[in-house]
């Protein structure tokens, strides 16, 4: 499990941080958290050089009122919970470079951004920072309404999706009210199945028995005592993991996906490879958790310099 004690919230002063901000102080008191970070970046412009000689402190005060219009905000709309220590800093450059330098450097376990509608930006920030941010990632749509009662974890059975579970039942520990988890296991039917003898429904089954007791040796590695878990076995009939976990988590009414992630190499993607990925970039009304250990930090330097 991993502790969320330092976060970080990207706001960028739209309609989408009233959302995330709430989302903000939902977590930071149920994590019971130690510091928060309101982080804006302001990107790269430049002001003619006759113009700076005129008005020489227009950056500056430019950087001051963005920062106050932060904190009015979060005034607004955070609760804040006793002893947290809150910060508020407005930084210029590239926001994805900007973001995860700074998340880097103060260790910070959590980064939370806000998913706007399409066709409005943003998404690529959040693709660039499920891939390589070195802490865990929450995804806050605009329509998340706060509760975590029930969750969503898809399972490969993976040391990632370990990871994602292990978050879960956390989750479910520190939420006063009842928590729900639902762990559910894609699994297909493999080509050349008829050789076997058998149809392609035997094979199917025979495929969920083997979940099955996957599972049971899955689930023994975490301490589940006293939370409501339910598996869920769905076979995926068109090659499209990401849309069955998608439609299953939809139609169960989750209030969140928690899912692993893989390391940060130039290669690597989420926990199941670029299916994961598309499940990022689903234009979803699901909040999303993207679980990292804190640290992971190999390649950073390297994929700075990419962007």
């Amino acid at each position: 499990m991993h502790n969320f004690h330092k976060i970080l919230v990207g706001l960028d002063l739209t309609d989408i941080d009233e959302q995330l901000i709430k989302a903000a102080s939902f977590i930071t008191t149920a994590f019971k958290s130690k510091e928060i970070y309101f982080y804006n970046v302001i990107r790269d412009f430049s002001v003619p050089e006759e113009l700076i000689k005129e008005f020489p402190t227009v950056v500056e005060q430019l950087i001051v009122d963005r920062k106050q219009e932060m904190e009015n905000k979060v005034n607004q709309y955070y609760s804040f919970p006793d002893g947290i220590k809150v910060n508020f800093l407005v930084k210029q450059g590239q926001p994805t470079k900007k973001i995860m330098k700074f998340a880097d450097e103060k260790k910070i376990d959590l980064i939370m951004v806000g998913r706007k509608p399409k066709p409005k930006s943003g998404g690529i920030i959040i693709n660039r920072l499920a891939r390589r941010a070195g802490c865990s990632l929450l995804i806050v749509p605009k329509e998340y309404d706060h509760a975590l009662e029930k969750l969503f974890v898809p399972i490969d059975f993976s040391d990632y999706s370990l990871d994602a579970m292990q978050q879960a039942v956390a989750i479910a520990r520190s939420n006063a009210k009842p928590v729900k988890i639902i762990a559910q296991n894609v699994y297909n039917v493999p080509q050349g199945y008829h050789y076997t003898g058998k149809s392609y429904k035997e094979f199917a089954a025979i495929m969920k028995a083997n979940a099955e007791k996957n599972y049971e040796k899955f689930i023994k590695q975490i301490d589940t005592e006293g939370i409501d878990i339910e598996p869920i076995y769905s076979l995926d009939k068109s090659d499209d993991v990401m849309g069955t976990i998608f439609a299953v988590a939809k139609k169960s009414l989750a209030d969140i996906i928690i899912i692993g992630a893989k390391g940060r190499s130039a290669t690597a993607a989420l926990f199941i490879g670029t299916n994961a990925e598309k499940l990022v970039q689903i234009d979803s009304k699901i909040p999303i958790l993207v679980v990292r250990p804190t640290g992971r930090t190999e390649g950073l330097l390297e994929y700075l310099k990419e962007l």
